[in-house]
């Protein structure tokens, strides 16, 4: 089985060429957007449970997005790997799956942040998407 990879890297703000923001979440502590970082843009669905606040949140961060036609073709299950939810998905089939987070015990100073989110499957590390998160973190109105 090829296995599915979600990288994400904290950066500090860097400068960018300007892609559409896509609304994330909003929440008393936090605003948070993506934009597509790579020239493939697959439509994607994305969502939090809850939405995120960066103190003390637990909760899932939902990715929904239809597979376009692979490069080469590769099995993805081999009948024993079916704990992740695109186990046995078909071509232009959804694939829906769940990402749990937390931001317990981890404390952010006030300010912009960026996340690569890069999802890379298989040995050769083809890349299925890539995401700029931007994460403006202000200060607690509660």
């Amino acid at each position: 089985m090829l296995p599915f990879i979600l990288f994400s890297t904290l950066l500090s703000p860097i400068l960018t060429e300007s892609e559409k923001q896509q609304w994330f979440c909003n929440s008393s502590d936090a605003i948070i957007s993506y934009s597509y970082c790579d020239h493939l843009k697959f439509p994607i669905s994305i969502s939090s449970e809850p939405c995120v606040r960066l103190r003390g949140t637990n909760g899932f961060v939902h990715v929904e997005f239809i597979p376009k036609l692979p490069k080469r073709k590769e099995v993805l299950c081999h009948g024993h790997d079916d704990d992740y939810s695109f186990c046995r998905a078909l071509k232009g089939e959804t694939v829906n799956t769940s990402i749990p987070f937390s931001f317990e015990g981890i404390l952010f100073p006030k300010g912009h942040y960026r996340c690569v989110a890069e999802a890379i499957a298989g040995d050769t590390e083809e890349k299925l998407f890539c995401l700029n998160f931007t994460i403006i973190h202000r200060r607690d109105v509660n």
